[in-house]
């Protein structure tokens, strides 16, 4: 046999060879149906301590149990990209790990991919994936949000308290854009006989809004509508078409302090007959 080609093959032996002990040295996870990059880049649906359950749902993300409003889908893409990224440089997890908190992926077609935490603090640098059995460690920054509110986007109503021209009733002390923040939403008006109060808002450039806060024991709730003056400004009149749908027919859950300024002195006079 010529040399040469004697030669050729041990070379192309010895790149198979190479090529095998590459493939056999990659993480465990790689070797699986389900790569950890690719599925993640999938997920349709998140899960986070059993608890509150994100969907996407034409094309943005929203909370299952609040009738699917919508969630912050710029915190959701984040941390998903920030997870898919880390998977490519995932590590083979060995040791104890204290399961803690928990976040479930799910793809399309159902299959889960469990993420735990030692904790949830707003950020975390560790995170360990089960994926067909095996247990591997991702790294990176991922903003995880505390408590389940934090991944809505807060406040209800995103506008500056110095552009307020009219208020009425509620002190004017007592109201701030800022404050307006909630635990929940929902679409289903069970409060027919809870007692209310109507606060009117108007800004500078026309808006007007309207919010009906509801009462009973300790917990508040409260609906707005928005709308604009005679004269409105474009700016006002965009707003209302671009946001409207996140306000129309829905009743927000809020802090109980938030609540009781808004409510103010009860007084019987103040109440909307429902």
């Amino acid at each position: 046999m010529n040399k040469k080609i004697v030669v050729i093959i041990i070379f192309l032996l010895i790149i198979t060879v190479a090529a095998i002990v590459a493939f056999l040295s990659v993480p465990s996870f790689y070797n699986q149906e389900i790569k950890l990059p690719q599925y993640i880049s999938k997920v349709e649906k998140i899960t986070i301590n059993n608890g509150m359950t994100i969907e996407r749902k034409m094309g943005s993300w929203c909370s299952k149990e609040d009738d699917c409003y919508p969630v912050n889908t710029d915190v959701v893409d984040a941390l998903i990209e920030n997870l898919r990224r880390a998977a490519l440089y995932a590590e083979k997890y060995v040791g104890e790990h204290e399961e803690k908190d928990e976040i479930d992926l799910v793809d399309e077609e159902g299959n889960v991919l469990k993420l735990s935490f030692n904790e949830i603090n707003g950020h975390t640098s560790e995170i360990v994936a089960l994926n067909n059995g095996q247990k591997t460690l991702l790294k990176g920054d991922f903003a995880i949000p505390a408590q389940p509110y934090q991944w809505f986007e807060q406040p209800l109503l995103k506008l500056n308290n110095s552009d307020i021209e009219e208020i009425s009733g509620v002190e004017p002390g007592d109201f701030s854009f800022d404050d307006l923040l909630f635990y929940q939403a929902t679409k289903n008006n069970d409060f027919a006989e809870w007692m209310t109060r109507q606060i009117n808002v108007v800004l500078k450039n026309g808006l007007t809004i309207k919010l009906i806060v509801y009462t009973r024991g300790h917990s508040y709730w409260v609906s707005l509508n928005l709308g604009t003056t005679v004269m409105p400004t474009k700016d006002a009149d965009e707003f209302v078409k671009n946001n409207g749908f996140l306000y129309d027919g829905w009743f927000f859950e809020l802090p109980q302090p938030v609540g009781n300024r808004l409510f103010g002195t009860i007084d019987e006079n103040d109440y909307i007959p429902r």
